[in-house]
């Protein structure tokens, strides 16, 4: 863009400068079915859901639990946080580690440890692919899974999509400059990556010209985590609500350094998975308690959310936890017959619910 146009956009509030986010209506017209859902199990802070031979799995912190017998001990635990997860079509599960390492739990390369080395540490999503292959989101090219918050309020664009081969080791990068990739879902010929600080849902077809396609733009919250339903939609979990107030902190570069540079990123303006536990969180924007309750529609650094969409990535119905909910900070999703799984991150706590005739 030209400088003189883009130093008037900004002094405007115009173009790629204007504060603005996408409003909750249409399919995301807001609703409290996730807070009614019901609770599977309770843990600290899970994360990836996964479908493998020995059940439904769940991560939390540096072990795997089975989501059909919850309380009991660990199914794998490991040296590192768990950051990604995805159950293979021969019924192991693959394992994203925090350090970047990618191991294997059951299946035909069971005890398996691999990575793609020091340009992929930051890895948040794993999918098999039908050859036998696996893709790997990898975040950032600078901060690590724990440090998405940074990631965001630095604006990095520096996440990548790979391929690698489990049996030899092989890897190729199909993408770069992602602003961070936190979801995968696989097509024939091509994957759907979900970039979190874009808000879009963007194709990356390997060896096609003209560049990626956005299938997906100007989401009203950050996408995470891709799943296939079993009716053929697809479901998308979103893990913080944007808000004008973060898009305009963004924008102001000088603030934004020095609160990165002076104060503690839990009191950041940044979206959060869980906001209200602390005081010295900033403001929330106009939010507003009535009675002592803080009401539905107040702005919030945090919410759950869900969506569905077709199978041209067309929006048509959402899942809700709204600002006073208790089911925030949803990562991840799965389909399991007629009922979505999800895992609210936030809240430390997997649930599930029917979603018969959402989208009628």
């Amino acid at each position: 863009m030209n400088p003189l146009r883009k130093s008037m956009d900004r002094w405007l509030g115009r173009s790629e400068a204007s504060i603005t986010t996408p409003p909750m209506d249409g399919a995301f017209r807001p609703n409290d079915l996730l807070d009614s859902a019901s609770t599977v199990v309770e843990m600290p802070a899970p994360d990836c859901l996964a479908a493998t031979s020995r059940g439904i799995v769940v991560s939390s912190g540096h072990s795997l639990f089975s989501v059909d017998a919850p309380g009991g001990s660990p199914a794998a635990s490991f040296d590192a946080e768990i950051s990604a997860l995805a159950g293979l079509p021969d019924g192991g599960a693959a394992v994203g580690l925090s350090d970047g390492r990618i191991t294997f739990v059951g299946g035909q390369h069971d005890g398996k440890t691999i990575e793609i080395g020091p340009e992929a540490r930051c890895i948040t999503a794993l999918a098999p692919a039908p050859d036998g292959s696996l893709f790997v989101a990898n975040g950032s090219a600078s901060n690590g899974p724990a440090a998405w918050k940074r990631d965001l309020m630095e604006k990095n664009a520096t996440g990548s999509v790979w391929r690698i081969e489990p049996a030899g080791r092989d890897h190729q990068q199909l993408g770069g400059n992602l602003a961070y990739p936190y979801g995968l879902l696989v097509e024939p010929g091509s994957v759907v990556v979900s970039e979190s600080w874009r808000s879009s849902l963007t194709r990356i077809a390997p060896g096609a010209t003209g560049g990626n396609e956005r299938v997906l733009q100007h989401l009203p919250a950050y996408p995470s985590r891709l799943a296939r339903g079993v009716d053929g939609g697809i479901w998308l979990a979103l893990f913080a609500p944007r808000s004008q107030l973060v898009e305009f902190v963004l924008s102001e570069d000088r603030y934004r350094r020095r609160m990165i540079s002076e104060i503690n990123a839990d009191h950041w303006v940044a979206p959060c998975l869980r906001g209200g536990r602390s005081p010295k969180e900033p403001t929330q924007q106009g939010g507003m308690k009535q009675l002592g309750m803080l009401k539905p529609w107040s702005p919030s650094q945090s919410y759950g959310l869900v969506a569905l969409l077709d199978h041209a990535y067309r929006p048509i119905a959402s899942l809700h936890s709204r600002a006073n909910g208790r089911r925030h900070g949803v990562t991840s999703c799965l389909a399991v017959g007629g009922r979505i799984l999800f895992s609210a991150k936030g809240d430390g706590v997997v649930a599930s619910c029917a979603y018969e005739g959402m989208a009628s």
